[in-house]
């Protein structure tokens, strides 16, 4: 048997998907496997998808916070707040060393069924994997089903949080949060190089559903328009007014004496475009070549994805590229999508009545299969490693000792981090070789460093 068919023999296996489900698309040299691998039974209205440090899927639905496991297909609910819809998500940085994780959660059932979002902090205790503590920090209005929500870890460690404009909710005064971009600290606070006095870094925004952090550090997100071919990629920075409601996309759009006026001015999107956006993410993975180094946005009721090739100084859009019929055709609303470190990832679809979790892969992809639990309850991966290994014991007590061995049985460091029943070790700075996991109950698995 070919061996990368073998792989994905196994990876299918392993994940629980039904060859029933699996869709297919050829995206120019590629053909991508796309899998239904959490059905609408198990999910309900989920918005955030993200690849946790644990090698684990962390999702928003409704009032949870939820991650699969695309190993035990095992669906673990580590936060149920009892009220609201879950928006946006996001792990510190430093996770889970630093445990706290992000989110926004409507205050409604649905969030176009009110009109107040809640801006949480939760703290995670990763030896008993369960979040432990919610601190809601602040609120902010919104109208309808403009709620914005996006949220992101900025290079400085503070949060960024995007909200909407419904229409004209009001000028832009000092503590509005109307249709922005708000940049707090993890305790809520005004970060003292903020623009301003409150929690305003931009401004001028309709619906901002997307933020996805670029390879040099800067932010773009993905903004519905109010008029035909007037969706946006805004780029951004501090201080800046993206416009609405006098501009929309690049047209003047409300009160034409601003049109008109020599003094006022707005930063202009870096792309506009006619499908309504929401999740997006930049692809920076050779495992699909047609992908990388560019913008994957998610799209609305349009039906597909859309790719967005950036200039080699990142804040100029060269290239759009809109991926449409064949199995997108089956997959409607496309809310979000989370990328794997093997350049797969994952994509909620049929959003609102039928969600699922979709995952989408290259057909020949050397992608390196999650071991299976040996008959001793450990497991490590991926083998070969590359910047990051993971090592699973179904057993694990509260003080298990994990430590990484080099082929001379010495330590090798460096010390993991624990998420449960799991520990992460950073191997980016190891040599090429052999090396074991090694438990301290004596149980050992050999892993090679690439």
């Amino acid at each position: 048997m070919d061996i990368r068919k073998h792989l994905l023999t196994v990876i299918t296996l392993l994940t629980g998907t039904s060859s029933s489900a699996q869709l297919t698309y050829q995206l120019g040299n590629t053909t991508l496997l796309i899998d239904e691998v959490v059905d609408s039974s198990r999910v309900n209205i989920p918005w955030e998808i993200l690849w946790g440090p644990d090698d684990r899927l962390w999702m928003t639905d409704g009032p949870l916070i939820t991650r699969w496991d695309p190993v035990t297909d095992v669906l673990d609910t580590l936060h149920d707040r009892g009220y609201g819809n879950g928006l946006g998500m996001a792990l510190h940085p430093d996770f889970p060393n630093t445990p706290i994780i992000m989110a926004v959660f409507d205050t409604a059932q649905y969030y176009g069924g009110n009109l107040q979002c809640e801006v949480s902090r939760f703290t995670y205790d990763a030896f008993n994997d369960t979040i432990v503590e919610e601190e809601v920090l602040f609120t902010y209005y919104h109208a309808g089903e403009h709620a914005g929500g996006r949220v992101l870890f900025d290079t400085t460690g503070n949060v960024l949080v995007t909200t909407a404009d419904y229409w004209l909710n009001g000028p832009d005064t000092l503590f509005s949060p109307v249709g922005k971009t708000l940049r707090f600290a993890t305790d809520g606070s005004v970060p003292p190089d903020n623009p301003r006095a409150d929690h305003t870094w931009t401004w001028g925004h309709r619906n901002p559903q997307g933020l996805a952090m670029l390879p040099n550090g800067a932010v773009v997100n993905t903004e519905h328009g109010q008029m035909f071919q007037s969706n946006e990629i805004n780029l951004l920075q501090a201080n800046e007014d993206h416009g609405y409601p006098y501009y929309d996309g690049l047209s003047c759009f409300l009160i034409p004496d601003t049109c008109a006026s020599a003094t006022y001015s707005y930063t202009r999107p870096i792309a506009t475009y006619t499908h309504p956006p929401s999740g997006c993410e930049f692809y920076t993975s050779d495992a699909i070549p047609e992908m990388q180094d560019k913008l994957i946005t998610c799209i609305l009721w349009h039906r597909g994805l859309m790719l967005f090739g950036f200039n080699p100084e990142l804040d100029t859009v060269l290239t759009q590229e809109y991926l449409q019929g064949g199995a997108f055709d089956a997959l409607w609303r496309i809310r979000d999508i989370a990328i794997r470190p093997d350049g797969s990832f994952y994509l909620i679809t049929n959003d609102r009545q039928d969600a699922r979790i979709r995952w989408v892969r290259p057909d020949d992809a050397t992608i390196a299969a999650e071991a299976a639990p040996g008959n001793d309850g450990l497991r490590a991966w991926p083998n070969p490693m590359a910047d990051r290994l993971t090592v699973s014991v179904l057993d694990a007590a509260p003080d298990a000792q994990v430590e990484l061995l080099d082929a001379l049985g010495r330590h090798a460091g460096p010390v993991p981090s624990r998420m449960g029943d799991r520990f992460v070790f950073d191997v980016g700075a190891l040599s090429s070789g052999a090396y074991a996991i090694r438990l301290g109950d004596g149980r050992c698995e050999r892993v090679i460093k690439r």
